[in-house]
C-alpha cells in the first residue's frame, strides 16, 4: 500500500475510536502527546483483519521506505496460539531475518499494543502477517490472529 500520510490528529481521533480499552487509551495518549512534542509529523493508519494477516505472503502496510510508530491488535476468540509480526519488507513475509516486531497472541481476546516513540525505521516498506510460532514462517490458520492497526510515519521523519 502506498503511503499517504495525513495530520496527525486526524490519525490520533481514529486510533482513539478504535477500541475502549482504557490501558490502551492511555498508551495512545501517551504516544500522541510525545509526537506532538517531536514535531508532530503526519502519519497514517492502516488497518488490517485477521484474513488480512492469514494469508500466504501476509498484507502490506507500505510499499516504501517507513517508520513504525505504533502496532495494535486484539485478537479474536480463541486461544491458539499466534504471533503478529512486522517485516521490513514491502510485499512478503518469507525471509525470517526480516521480521523486526513479534507480538505473542496467546489468550483469546486479549489487546497488544506496542509504541516505539522514536519511531522503528523500515527501509524496505512494511508488512504484516501472522504465524503459528515466533521464529517460523508457517502461517496461522484463519480467526486464530486477530485486528487492528499499525501507525506509521514517512521515512526519515524519527
Amino acid at each position: 500500500m502506498a503511503i499517504t500520510l495525513e495530520s496527525a490528529n486526524l490519525v490520533r481521533q481514529k486510533a482513539r475510536r478504535y477500541t475502549r480499552n482504557p490501558l490502551v487509551s492511555y498508551a495512545l495518549k501517551a504516544f500522541f502527546s510525545y509526537h506532538s512534542a517531536r514535531g508532530n509529523n503526519d502519519l497514517q493508519i492502516v488497518y488490517f483483519g485477521d484474513g488480512d494477516l492469514t494469508t500466504a505472503t501476509g498484507t502490506d502496510i507500505a510499499n516504501a521506505a517507513a517508520v513504525v510508530y505504533l502496532a495494535f491488535i486484539k485478537k479474536r476468540g480463541t486461544a491458539t496460539d499466534s504471533y503478529f509480526k512486522l517485516y521490513d519488507n514491502d510485499t512478503t513475509d518469507a525471509t525470517t531475518t526480516e521480521a523486526r516486531v513479534v507480538i505473542p497472541l496467546l489468550e483469546a481476546n486479549e489487546d497488544q499494543i506496542v509504541l516505539f516513540p522514536a519511531g522503528l525505521t523500515m527501509t524496505s516498506g512494511v508488512t504484516a502477517t501472522s504465524h503459528t510460532e515466533s521464529s517460523g514462517e508457517t502461517d496461522s490458520t484463519a480467526g486464530d490472529s486477530g485486528d487492528g492497526f499499525v501507525i506509521i510515519g514517512a521515512s526519515g521523519t524519527n
